[in-house]
């Protein structure tokens, strides 16, 4: 399935909206897990709308994650949480 420009930049947008970029987040995992969202793009092969986020720690590894899966909720010892919060 081939979308229009038109139909990538509404993707693109509607993404924008659900997660900032240039904002801090944090994993669940760990408070010492932080990111900044550095971009949001359309993954190739799917044309699905990707976070582009650089670990604040460590080797300040570069990681993408589709949006749908960044905005997820994750079962932790029983409770529901998010993954990644805003910081």
């Amino acid at each position: 399935m081939y979308l229009s420009q038109d139909e990538l930049t509404e993707r693109l947008d509607t993404a924008k909206q659900q997660v900032e970029i240039g904002t801090v987040y944090q994993h669940y995992k760990s408070a010492d897990m932080t990111y900044e969202v550095k971009d949001i793009v359309i993954q190739e092969v799917d044309d699905e709308p990707c976070v582009i986020y650089e670990a604040l720690y460590g080797n300040h590894i570069t990681f993408s994650r589709p949006v749908k899966v960044w905005l997820e909720s994750v079962t932790v010892e029983g409770q529901l949480v998010k993954r990644f919060t805003k910081l």
